[in-house]
């Protein structure tokens, strides 16, 4: 009964939305979609500034009119911090969920008096007034790079897809975690996986006793058999601005896993991407790159392969190139699609002479990703303020444990993470990733 009533309360905002937006804008052409909207970016940063945090039913349809300006492919018309503050569900952009978050809050104080815990967190880091607007998504025409694929030419105007905000998972933020986490034993972190044959084998350390014999994904040998190296690194995009790379070095970083882009079209590229790659290996520091996928097609997947291939071209990577599936209209998608997608993708930068990593949060990987998806790839799985992920489908070689975390050299939050495997052995032995 509590899903029919969730399922019907999303179905009405979902209709709310257009009406927001103008009935029509899904059937109008880019250039229309703003007249029919007819509101002005400024106009909505002005009324959320004017918005008092507690108005939880004034917040969901403000969340609803940005989330029909961004789908009539105007940008975002709030500002990056708004965006933040509204993305109640941490899914890097807002959608119906956000909105459905706030009116349950609202409705829950209208019957109890009182609002939920997470409802008074939100109410208690409201800080006014936000930032400015930002500039909307350029419309101006660009051309796809040279592929191995057949994708045909477009512009950057058609697509519907907005940038996430941030690298993280659709499920609750919760508090922060200290860097001083407890990491968990050597038994509950990653071991090889059946992807990249050629690479995993040559990554295995055998240490023998009189009475057994145990096998460990280790590079520092030491006189304890079950002891595996653990590295910590960060992931981070354009949200994280200008960083002081030789801070974070200092800091204890050993790896940093940078955003290339996300979506299917070649003006998608993260603008820090290069800034980011040159600093971080100037540094010292390894590094890897991840892609946001919002595919929904094999041949959306097969197109943002093909982008991401030509964006990193020319850099070395110590760790792997990673496809980050987590975006909203992948959770209403089958298994059997999910799995379709992820091998198109992969498959596409495997053929290029690349490790690949699939990263996504814990729970999307337990119940949309398929087992032998999981058993191929290397496996980078997000879940916050926990001792340790809940997934155990197979082994992870990365954890995503903190999206709040604080490092030097780098202003405001950050994704921390942990790495278990010598990756930079692998791409050294098998030739992957420009080695």
């Amino acid at each position: 009964m509590k899903r029919n009533i969730r399922n019907k309360c999303i179905a009405f905002l979902t209709a709310a939305s257009f009406v927001c937006g103008g009935a029509s804008f899904q059937c109008s052409p880019i250039a229309s979609a703003e007249e029919e909207i007819g509101t002005p970016l400024s106009e909505l940063q002005l009324t959320l500034n004017e918005t008092q945090p507690d108005d939880f039913m004034a917040l969901s349809m403000i969340t609803l009119r940005a989330y029909c300006h961004v789908n009539a492919g105007l940008g975002d018309p709030l500002s990056v911090t708004s965006m933040e503050k509204l993305d109640i569900n941490d899914s890097g952009t807002l959608d119906i969920m956000d909105a459905f978050t706030f009116l349950t809050w609202f409705t829950t104080g209208c019957a109890y008096g009182t609002f939920p815990d997470e409802a008074q967190e939100f109410i208690n880091n409201w800080e006014i007034p936000l930032a400015t607007p930002i500039t909307p998504l350029e419309t101006t025409t660009t051309s796809m790079p040279t592929s191995t694929s057949s994708v045909s030419t477009t512009t950057a105007a058609t697509s519907t897809v907005t940038e996430p905000i941030s690298h993280t998972t659709i499920t609750t933020v919760p508090s922060a975690i200290a860097e001083t986490t407890t990491i968990p034993s050597a038994t509950a972190i990653a071991t090889e996986s059946t992807a990249n044959t050629e690479t995993i084998s040559s990554t295995v350390v055998t240490t023998r006793t009189t009475t057994t014999t145990t096998t460990t994904a280790t590079t520092k040998i030491t006189t304890t058999a079950t002891t595996t190296s653990v590295y910590n690194g960060i992931d981070v995009s354009r949200y994280q601005g200008n960083i002081d790379w030789e801070a974070v070095k200092a800091s204890g970083k050993d790896f940093a896993l940078i955003r290339a882009g996300y979506g299917k079209y070649a003006s998608q590229e993260d603008p820090y991407f290069d800034q980011n790659m040159k600093g971080a290996q100037a540094a010292g520091i390894a590094c890897g790159a991840y892609w946001f996928s919002y595919a929904e097609s094999v041949a959306d997947a097969i197109q943002e392969a093909s982008v991401f291939a030509d964006v990193i071209e020319g850099y070395q990577f110590e760790y792997p190139l990673v496809f980050d599936i987590e975006a909203p209209v992948h959770t209403t998608m089958s298994s059997s699609e999910i799995g379709a997608i992820i091998k198109a993708f992969c498959t596409e930068m495997e053929n290029r002479g690349y490790f690949i990593s699939l990263y996504s949060y814990a729970n999307f990987l337990n119940t949309k990703v398929p087992q032998d998806v999981l058993e191929r790839y290397d496996i980078w799985v997000a879940h916050f303020d926990v001792s340790k992920p809940n997934y155990t489908k197979t082994k992870y070689g990365i954890w995503q444990y903190s999206s709040t975390g604080s490092v030097s050299g780098i202003s405001g939050n950050v994704d921390l993470d942990y790495s278990y495997r010598d990756y930079l052995g692998i791409m050294v032995r098998a030739h992957k990733n420009g080695y």
